[in-house]
C-alpha cells in the first residue's frame, strides 16, 4: 500500500468517491486512511451525535482494492441503536493515531454473512456503504434531519452566501464568476401566485444577498396546481409564509411582506437592485412601475392571457421592462396593461402552471441578462410569446 496520492487523485480513479463527494460526504484521505467525518449516531443516552469514521486502503494506482478485512476505526462513542443497545459493530477500545489531530477511540470490525458464511467485502465501496447503514440508520430513524452529508453545510458556509447549498453547479460548468455578479444584490418579488412563486423558485438557487416577497393573499386549494413542486401545510396559509418556509431551505435571506404594494408603502421597494412585477391588477402595476422607473430602479413586468381556442387553449405570455423608456413606450397598450377589463375578465381567464413557469422563465432571463450573466443583444423592451405558434414578438421585431 502507498501513500502517495491525494484525496483529488483517489476521487478521479474511483468513481464511487467521487459520487459520495457529489452527494456531500465529507470524506479525506489521511495518513493511508480514508476518512468519512461528521456521521450521526445514538449516543448511549439516545441523544444525537457524530463521530468519524475511517479505515486503511489498499491502493494500487489510485485504484482501491477491495478490503482484505473488515477492520475500521471510529473517533466517538460507541453507536447504540433506539433502545438503548450498543450496536453490534465488533471489535472494541483501540486508540490509535492517524495524525496528532485524528486519533480514534475505538475499533469496529463488522462481518458481512451470507448464507450462513462469512464472507469478505467484495468492494471498499460495499465496506463503507455497510458500515456508513449500519452507524446512522438507528438515528436517522429517530432524528429524520440528521444528515451524514456534512461537507454540504461546511461549503456552503464557506462560499460566503445566503445560498444553504453549494453552488458545484457554477464551479462544474466554470461560471463562479457569473454567479458571482449577484452576490450583494437584492430582489423583491412583487405578487406571489403561479409566476411569482415560479421567479422564486429560480432565484431562490442564486447568490442574490435578500429577495423580499409582497402579497397579501392566501393559498387556496387552486393555487396549489399553479405553484412549483408541492408546499406541505399550505393551503389558507398567506402565500409569502409557505413559499419563504419552502425555500428558505434553499436560500438564507429570504424576507416575507405580507401586504398589497400600494401608494401608501410603495417606497418599502426602495433599496432593492431589482424587482419583479406579477400582479394580476391594471392599476397596482401602473402604480409599482411607473413609480420603480422614474425611481431608476430596474423591473420585469409579468402577464400572460389564456383562452379557449377551437383546439383547446390558446394565448400569450408577456415580460415588460425594465426601465423608464419601456414604461413611456408601453404603458396604456398590450404591452403593459394598466385597466382591468370588463367585470374583471383578467381574473376569469385561465392561469396553468406551465405558462406561469413560463412566464418566470422569460422574466428570470431578462433579470441575469440585466445583471450580465446572460448575453443581451436585442434591447427590446418587450416580448411576447404565442403559445399556438410557438413564435416569440418583440419590440425589435414590431418595428
Amino acid at each position: 500500500m502507498t501513500c502517495a496520492f491525494a484525496l483529488p487523485e483517489l476521487v478521479s480513479r474511483n468513481p464511487f468517491l467521487q459520487d459520495m463527494e457529489d452527494q456531500g460526504y465529507l470524506i479525506d484521505f489521511i495518513g493511508a486512511y480514508l476518512v468519512v467525518y461528521g456521521l450521526p449516531y445514538l449516543g448511549k443516552d439516545g441523544g444525537l451525535k457524530y463521530g468519524d469514521w475511517m479505515s486503511p486502503l489498499d491502493i494500487a494506482n489510485a485504484v482501491i482494492d477491495p478490503p482484505k478485512d473488515h477492520q475500521a476505526w471510529w473517533r466517538g462513542e460507541r453507536p447504540h441503536d433506539q433502545t438503548g443497545r450498543e450496536l453490534r459493530l465488533g471489535g472494541g477500545p483501540n486508540r490509535i493515531s492517524v495524525t496528532p489531530d485524528l486519533v480514534a477511540d475505538c475499533s469496529f470490525s463488522f462481518k458481512l454473512h451470507e448464507t450462513g458464511q462469512m464472507r469478505p467485502y467484495r468492494s471498499f465501496e460495499e465496506k463503507i456503504q455497510t458500515y456508513i447503514e449500519a452507524i446512522t440508520g438507528p438515528a436517522r430513524s429517530v432524528f429524520p434531519d440528521a444528515s451524514p452529508l456534512r461537507a454540504i453545510e461546511i461549503k456552503a458556509a464557506a462560499q460566503n452566501s445566503p445560498l444553504r447549498f453549494p453552488d458545484t453547479l457554477s464551479a462544474r460548468y466554470n461560471m463562479n464568476d457569473l454567479s458571482g455578479l449577484l452576490r450583494g444584490k437584492k430582489a423583491a418579488i412583487v405578487g406571489l401566485g403561479g409566476t411569482g412563486a415560479y421567479i422564486l423558485d429560480f432565484i431562490a438557487r442564486t447568490h442574490l444577498e435578500r429577495i423580499a416577497l409582497f402579497d397579501d393573499d392566501k393559498v387556496h386549494i387552486h393555487t396549489i396546481f399553479r405553484f412549483p413542486g408541492f408546499i406541505l401545510r399550505a393551503i389558507g396559509e398567506l402565500k409569502v409564509e409557505a413559499l419563504s418556509r419552502q425555500y428558505g431551505q434553499w436560500h438564507a435571506g429570504i424576507d416575507a411582506f405580507p401586504e398589497k404594494i400600494t401608494a401608501v408603502n410603495i417606497e418599502k421597494l426602495a433599496g432593492y437592485d431589482f424587482v419583479f412585477v406579477s400582479v394580476d391588477d391594471g392599476p397596482a402595476r401602473r402604480l409599482i412601475v411607473d413609480w420603480l422607473s422614474t425611481k431608476g430602479i430596474p423591473y420585469i413586468d409579468c402577464g400572460m392571457g389564456l383562452e379557449r381556442a377551437k383546439n383547446g387553449l390558446s394565448g400569450f405570455v408577456r415580460v415588460t421592462g425594465s426601465d423608464r423608456r419601456a414604461f413611456e413606450e408601453n404603458v396604456g397598450t398590450a404591452q403593459l396593461p394598466v385597466e382591468n377589463g370588463k367585470d374583471n375578465e383578467y381574473r376569469k381567464q385561465a392561469q396553468i402552471g406551465e405558462f406561469n413557469a413560463l412566464n418566470a422563465t422569460l422574466a428570470v432571463i431578462r433579470f441575469k441578462q440585466h445583471f450580465g450573466l446572460i448575453e443581451c443583444i436585442d434591447k427590446s423592451s418587450w416580448y411576447i410569446f404565442d403559445s399556438a405558434t410557438l413564435e416569440m414578438d418583440s419590440m425589435e421585431q414590431a418595428l
